[in-house]
């Protein structure tokens, strides 16, 4: 594994990325010069990675280590119930995710800088994630998928939730590389989940035909940015910028979440802490190398509204304070722009790196003011609307009423489920008494469910000569049954004749 790993960072396309990510790191004071990213990855992929695709070669690759096995009170290695089929459903699927979209192409092209990176890798792994999570369901047997309520409202706490626990497994590793690594496989979660449990896994098909999120405020923000058809801000820089690189100038992006993460410094802490996050517009770091080898970084970043870039730069500030002590940087605010420079030789060389950075051109199609106040005022009722996905009604965020529908599908729901009512492609679902009384028909779980209100449910997984079927009348207490026997009070009535290759 270690040597398949090596000839994957060795390729040209890699050893770009990662020179790139790592000068970034490097400027913004989340890696010592003394340690170098390549290195420090295949330490970290080599003792964490318990699976793995390889594109090149086409195969699946299972490590039976520490991540696959845990032990019990004696100190007897045993495995850990549902990882395996949960590690091979995870990995098969980005092979699947391959052999249709070329996956390694998708990777290669969004490797143009960090936040593109991040966001496309949060939607491959969060995709993966849901199809193992929903094969770790069917090998229980139980007539749930990541897309009924109950799951989908738990996995959907997973964009609150800290990686200080994760810590303790990746010690070593700087915080924000850990929490690069950790939060797409969260993050990402929560974006498919939010599609696909709306239209279906034909949505997460569609993200791939027709636009991927190239941003990780896209995959934060899914309402917000890509389904309302967001266009990052565009950065031309002013020449005379330019001209303090007499040795040439790197640019990268960090994004929503490379903002958090770089915020965050030696904590775990998830995005959602910083809520002007919301107001991301766009970012570019332009690293500038002058003739000595030194480096001057210029950061410039595009917010909706001056109040969000106003806390933004508090936030920049506590940052800059932690970590530049004693060395020179400015921060400067104009309305809704934030333009940060630091690395220069003194205080008279940031101003003037300053005065060239602001007169930069940032174009955007940014909300208006009220428009964007309106998005973060709680409001009774809103008539949300997602060009090309759905339009709908919620009354109360959604909790007295939240009806959508869009290309192909539809739900809706009353008092958070006292009646409900979704269609798409893979689901059917009628429900009331918040989950009481419903019936629930997926296509690709391939179970029915009936369920009526503390009397008896009927649950039926798949079709033909692999159909098999489970009842219950007063939670089994007063009868209970599958296709081969059937109980009354407990005692057996009727078993089937098993077949032979039983």
């Amino acid at each position: 594994m270690r040597v398949s790993f090596e000839k994957e960072l060795e390729k040209s396309d890699n050893r770009e990325f990662l020179a790139q990510t790592e000068l970034l790191l490097r400027q913004f004071r989340l890696l010592p010069h003394e340690t170098s990213l390549s290195t420090l990855f295949l330490e970290m992929m080599t003792g964490q990675v318990a699976a793995y695709y390889d594109s090149e070669k086409k195969r699946l690759v299972a490590v039976d280590g520490p991540l696959m096995r845990t032990e019990d009170a004696s100190g007897a290695s045993r495995e850990i119930p549902g990882m395996e089929r949960f590690v091979y459903v995870h990995e098969f699927c980005h092979a699947l995710e391959d052999d249709h979209f070329d996956l390694e192409r998708l990777m290669r092209e969004a490797a143009c800088d960090l936040d593109n990176s991040l966001a496309l890798t949060a939607f491959t792994e969060g995709n993966a994630m849901l199809v193992g999570l929903d094969g770790l369901l069917d090998g229980h047997g139980v007539p749930v998928t990541s897309a009924s309520p109950f799951t989908a409202w738990t996995l959907s706490l997973l964009r609150w939730l800290d990686l200080e626990e994760a810590a303790e497994q990746l010690e070593g590793t700087p915080p924000f590389l850990a929490s690069a690594l950790l939060r797409p496989y969260l993050d990402g979660t929560v974006f498919c989940n939010r599609l696909r449990r709306d239209a279906g896994w034909g949505a997460i098909n569609r993200v791939y035909a027709r636009r991927l999120p190239t941003t990780t405020a896209e995959i934060l923000y899914p309402e917000r940015r890509y389904l309302a058809g967001f266009q990052t801000a565009t950065f031309e820089p002013d020449p005379s910028l330019l001209q303090e690189a007499t040795h040439g100038v790197s640019i990268n992006r960090l994004g929503a979440l490379g903002i958090a993460l770089w915020l965050n410094g030696d904590r775990l802490d998830a995005p959602s802490r910083y809520s002007f996050l919301r107001g991301w517009m766009g970012d570019r770091v332009y690293f500038l190398k002058g003739e000595r080898q030194e480096i001057q970084t210029v950061w410039l970043s595009l917010w909706e509204r001056p109040s969000i870039a106003c806390a933004f730069c508090r936030a920049a500030r506590r940052r800059l304070k932690e970590e530049f002590e004693g060395e020179p940087y400015a921060v400067q605010r104009d309305g809704a722009r934030v333009t940060i420079v630091w690395g220069c030789a003194d205080a008279a060389a940031c101003d003037r790196l300053m005065t060239c950075a602001r007169r930069s051109r940032i174009d955007a199609e940014s909300p208006g003011w009220l428009a964007s106040v309106m998005r973060d005022l709680p409001l009774p009722m809103r008539l949300p609307h997602y060009p090309d996905f759905s339009s709908g009604v919620e009354v109360l965020g959604g909790w007295a009423v939240d009806v959508h529908g869009g290309e192909g599908f539809f739900h809706g729901a009353l008092a958070s489920g006292l009646l409900r009512a979704e269609w798409n492609p893979d689901r059917h679902v009628v429900g009331a008494v918040w989950g009481l009384l419903s019936h629930t028909s997926d296509a690709c779980a391939d179970y029915t469910y009936w369920k009526l209100p503390l009397l008896a449910s009927w649950h039926r997984r798949g079709s033909g000569e692999t159909r098999r079927y489970r009842w219950r009348v007063f939670g089994g207490v007063l009868a209970d049954g599958d296709e081969r026997r059937a109980r009354l009070l407990f005692v057996p009535v009727w078993r089937g004749r098993r077949d032979s290759g039983d």
